[in-house]
């Protein structure tokens, strides 16, 4: 595996050091969308699929990210285009629609067809575009991943996901399947065209980059302040023609440093998930090394 560069730039890759960082030009990495941000719910840990009804006229919505995210895709596509972009032979046509929606929506066309419809329309918002098609099933639907470009992955490769269903796809989410695997399947399952839908979920990450694909064999930070906090805000929409569901996926990173100066209500927030997460899923959100010392932090800036 190619090793993590540090730097703090999240458009920068994981694997490259920034030739001009982003920071360097006054922008200033903050999560821009309040209604995004990580909730205590209930008294105990549990896995929630928490979906919204989703105003289509903020599908993709325009903030102080957008431009450089979009650079950075456009970027990744041209010079990475294996990593970024995968498809299933039988994707065309469902990944045809889904871009068409996705151009649509922005007032644009393209004269591609297929996957390059897809592409195209991916280069021109900051959300991670995947796509599942619809296949019946004696269950009554099958949808599997069939293709996507996914230019912000939070440790997780693309390539190992195409094909699969939502089941097989969050396998290494700890307590997924027992939680909330049925009712995703059910959710998507009764998606329709006319009520489209949005969730958002939050990790730890001690690396800045929106793009990686990888996971570090070791911690890359000493000190809990110097963590990020990543957010996904996550949309799905059944396609009206071909039944498949595109499911974009827009990710943002916001240093906990900057986090934690929202206010003593975030960071009690941020102590009591952190705290509450199984040692399973601490490891696999990137938190368990962390976790200790970042309660302690956490609570040292409440005292």
């Amino acid at each position: 595996m190619t090793p993590f560069v540090t730097h703090s730039d999240p458009f920068t890759p994981f694997d490259t050091a920034p030739s001009k960082p982003s920071v360097d030009t006054g922008y200033v990495a903050r999560i821009p969308h309040d209604e995004i941000l990580p909730q205590v719910v209930g008294d105990a840990f549990r896995h929630r699929v928490g979906t919204k009804p989703l105003d289509l006229h903020r599908w993709f919505v325009r903030d102080p990210d957008w431009e450089p995210t979009i650079a950075m895709k456009r970027a990744l596509i041209d010079e990475r285009r294996n990593e970024v972009v995968c498809h299933r032979d039988d994707a065309h046509e469902v990944a045809q629609e889904a871009g068409e929606l996705v151009l649509g929506w922005l007032g644009k066309s393209t004269s591609n067809i297929g996957i390059d419809t897809l592409v195209d329309a991916a280069r021109e918002v900051p959300d991670d575009l995947t796509v599942l098609r619809s296949m019946p099933s004696e269950a009554g639907e099958q949808l599997p991943f069939v293709a996507g470009v996914v230019c912000s992955p939070s440790r997780w490769k693309l390539s190992e996901k195409i094909g699969h269903d939502m089941l097989t796809v969050h396998k290494p989410v700890a307590l997924y399947a027992e939680h909330i695997g049925a009712a995703v399947d059910t959710t998507l399952t009764r998606l329709s065209p006319d009520k489209p839908i949005w969730r958002s979920n939050w990790t730890l990450e001690d690396h800045p980059a929106l793009f990686q694909p990888y996971s570090p064999d070791k911690p890359l930070v000493e000190h809990p302040s110097e963590l990020w906090i990543r957010i996904e805000r996550e949309t799905l929409r059944r396609l009206p023609r071909t039944r498949g569901i595109l499911f974009t996926i827009r990710g943002f990173q916001e240093p906990l440093s900057s986090w934690v100066n929202r206010g003593p209500e975030a960071v009690r927030t941020l102590r009591e998930l952190v705290f509450r997460l199984p040692d399973a899923l601490a490891r696999y959100k990137s938190v368990y090394d962390y976790r200790a010392a970042t309660i302690t932090w956490l609570d040292s800036l409440l005292a």
